[in-house]
């Protein structure tokens, strides 16, 4: 009772319904960022003046030539985003150090005067920066707990958050964790490793505090799944929710994961750094998305990207900005959007010998039909391939099924061998898991080691 009527009405402010057309809500965040962006200042002046009247149709295609922003623009150009909003607001990570929990209290849910940064990923492994006021971060907050409810978690309900240690506040939350389960049910379990230690500290707090939603990483995920079959620990019943997000999730690693939360729905939710939760799975797909309109709109962009303009983030607004991931923008009949085929990044894929551009789908789908073939050997698979045009496979086999290492290897070789004519080798290996460093993110498709792109958060940035 108390984390539904006070406590997140206490630190989060529920947003206000906007009946607002798309169009008229486009309007209202360039004309607050034409004049108080230093960015954008004066840059739509001539937009507003000629566009504002047109027919949607007509605006939406001059809309579309607006120009786009990217994360180089964030990293070169990063003070010229903040809004005047910010102007004498408290930092609360000044110097980067984290508040006390006098600060967090007094300036975070009492006044509500702060600001503060965090950090995005990046497969340069070098982050850039964004900034959120008070506003902003419920913004944030609301769109995932908007993916949350859409995968069956209800209000009040206890959920866990299993996320490296140096990320996302983690430190600061697992330290404030009485405090927070006792206001909004949201219990922090950060991690610096996934071994067998860390997946029992998982699942006992799963227990204690009688969960019904857990929030991870699919490859974490993952992880944790393999151990507890390793180390014969029984399923996890009674979990109702799983949300992952952050990475492409293959069907055949999904499937395993199943066998050991035998209770839970797992769904997915695709979002970014810059803007919180975008979409939430559509249906049954872990590929296809509804987005969620009322936070954003949504563009095809070039380089098989998507272009994303947040309505509401004021503190440090983005218009068009480049998302690299590739997937397709669907505009619905009935006014909403959705995104299709949804891959992960636009750069993670590999040129076959007929110059196609093959992605994590690809091989998805190989390993769905070797699954169907020959009952279910394969639960996770990664693909690195080199500069000197060496490729290797590499497949995980569920433990009991290691005699079909051979026909497996040759159901692979019939089709990789053939699409992939244009490398002179290609390696085929079997491994129980995969020695992944789980604090980064987890590449389907990668070059070299893929372990370049590291998890966003707000302890890389540096005091200036």
């Amino acid at each position: 009772m108390l984390r539904r009527t006070l406590g997140y009405r206490l630190g989060l402010k529920p947003l206000k319904k906007d009946t607002s057309s798309r169009k008229q809500k486009l309007l209202n965040i360039l004309r607050f960022c034409n004049r108080n962006t230093p960015f954008y200042k004066g840059k739509f002046s001539f937009f507003l003046e000629s566009a504002t009247d047109l027919p949607d149709e007509d605006f939406f295609y001059a809309y579309s030539h607006l120009p786009i922003v990217q994360k180089s623009d964030l990293k070169s150009k990063n003070t010229n985003f903040k809004s005047v909003t910010l102007d004498y607001k408290y930092d609360l990570l000044k110097d980067g150090k984290t508040p006390t929990m006098q600060e967090a209290i007094k300036h975070g849910i009492i006044k509500k005067d702060f600001f503060a940064s965090i950090s995005t990923g990046g497969s340069s492994g070098v982050p850039a920066f964004r900034w959120l006021d008070y506003e902003d971060a419920n913004l944030f907050a609301q769109s995932f707990l908007q993916s949350f409810k859409l995968n069956g978690w209800s209000t009040g309900e206890d959920f866990i958050v299993f996320y490296p240690l140096k990320s996302y506040f983690t430190g600061v939350y697992a330290d404030q964790a009485k405090l927070l389960r006792s206001f909004f049910g949201f219990t922090m379990v950060p991690f610096e490793t996934v071994d067998k230690q860390s997946v029992i500290a998982l699942l006992e707090t799963l227990r204690k505090n009688k969960a019904t939603l857990l929030v991870i990483f699919p490859c974490v995920l993952q992880r944790v799944a393999e151990i507890m079959k390793a180390e014969n620990i029984e399923p996890f019943e009674k979990l109702p929710y799983i949300n992952v997000s952050g990475e492409f999730f293959l069907d055949c690693s999904k499937r395993f994961i199943q066998e050991l939360f035998p209770d839970s729905d797992i769904q997915s939710t695709y979002g970014a750094v810059e803007f919180g939760e975008i979409a939430h799975q559509k249906g049954l797909s872990s590929f296809d998305y509804d987005v969620f309109d009322d936070y954003a709109y949504l563009e095809q962009g070039p380089d098989n990207s998507l272009l994303v303009t947040s309505y509401y983030q004021r503190a440090f607004p983005l218009i068009r900005y480049k998302i690299e991931d590739m997937g397709r923008v669907i505009d619905n009949e009935d006014g909403s959007q959705s995104i299709t085929n949804l891959e992960g990044k636009n750069t993670d894929y590999i040129i076959g010998a007929d110059g196609y551009m093959y992605y994590a789908s690809f091989f998805n789908s190989l390993i769905n039909e070797i699954n169907n073939a020959f009952d279910d050997p394969i639960i996770h698979f990664m693909m690195r391939h080199q500069d000197d045009e060496v490729m290797q496979l590499n497949f995980v086999l569920h433990p009991d099924k290691t005699t079909k290492e051979d026909i497996v290897e040759k159901a692979v070789r019939d089709t990789v061998e053939h699409v992939f004519a244009n490398f002179e080798t290609i390696k085929i290996n079997f491994k129980d898991h995969f020695d992944h460093d789980y604090t980064r993110k987890f590449k389907i498709v990668g070059e070299g080691d893929g372990l370049s792109e590291v998890v966003g958060g707000y302890y890389q940035r540096k005091a200036s």
